[in-house]
């Protein structure tokens, strides 16, 4: 029997799309044996295995669009663009992660964290699961946008520095097959880091100096990670959800109506394919 994978990468407040889709596959009883996300996209998977829909929608839209969430509020009072921690705190408040169905639920969970002293990208699972959320801060502290976490000693950040989508990862946990969810429209494009991020990025970890490389290359990882995924769907091996429109949202997108219907939009484009869905569960 193939072992069937679910991957979503990140994306700020776009994953209130990938909140969505999770919501339509939860009500459709879509169960798969591995989950693995990065960023924004491994806190949607928290609301997933725990099998809770309310969360996902305090995760996608509720959490995202209040004024801790982005902007001069959390550089204020956290030093960051986005306030991870302010928003953290909103979610467990909103919609409390139920730690019992989380921890008794057989599929596995796996978050993405860029050790900043070596340059790695190591995989955390349900067993390092924290009550302070270091874990899931940690997943989700952007580059240069927010500050970097420290979690078993030792400095991480977002893993999608490396790792934007976790299909390696995946791949490395013998799954088959995968489900991608993905918050980038048809036409995105991947650029170069500018410049002046090239700069910044060798001025605030001159130490480091693998951050800036790994800024410089990021681009074309993520090319070669959309590659294979693209490569297993021709095998029908994967099956990519992604926006079915350009809405304009971003991920620093904070409009409630507007992240409503991008939410929606998940729910709906995955409502569309759940037969197809469904069959891909079961070949």
């Amino acid at each position: 029997m193939s072992k069937i994978g679910l991957i979503c990468e990140g994306g700020g407040t776009k994953a209130a799309y990938t909140s969505g889709v999770l919501e339509c596959l939860l009500e459709e009883n879509i169960n798969v044996d591995y989950t693995a996300g990065i960023s924004a996209g491994a806190m949607c998977l928290t609301g997933y295995v725990s099998k809770q829909k309310d969360r996902l929608r305090v995760l996608g839209i509720h959490s995202t669009s209040r004024k801790e969430a982005v902007g001069l509020y959390p550089l204020l009072h956290e030093h960051s663009v986005f306030g991870i921690n302010a928003t953290y705190d909103y979610i467990e408040k909103e919609a409390p992660l139920d730690k019992k169905t989380f921890f008794e639920n057989p599929c596995e969970l796996e978050m993405g964290l860029y050790n900043i002293p070596t340059g790695q990208v190591e995989y955390y699972g349900k067993s390092d699961y924290d009550d302070e959320g270091k874990l899931l801060k940690a997943s989700c502290a952007l580059l240069m946008l927010t500050k970097s976490v420290e979690f078993k000693g030792t400095r991480y950040m977002d893993g999608g520095l490396v790792d934007m989508i976790p299909i390696d990862q995946a791949l490395r946990q013998h799954c088959d097959k995968v489900i991608f969810i993905s918050t980038k429209e048809s036409n995105y494009v991947r650029k170069p880091a500018p410049k002046w991020q090239l700069w910044l990025a060798g001025i605030m970890y001159r130490k480091q100096k693998h951050v800036r490389n790994d800024l410089a290359k990021r681009h074309e990882r993520y090319q070669m990670q959309w590659q294979k995924v693209k490569d297993m769907e021709k095998e029908g091996k994967a099956i990519i959800l992604r926006p079915s429109m350009d809405m304009g949202i971003t991920r620093y997108t904070t409009d409630h109506e507007k992240l409503i219907k991008w939410y929606e939009l998940g729910v709906s484009d995955t409502k569309k394919r759940i037969e197809e869905i469904k069959k891909f569960m079961q070949d």
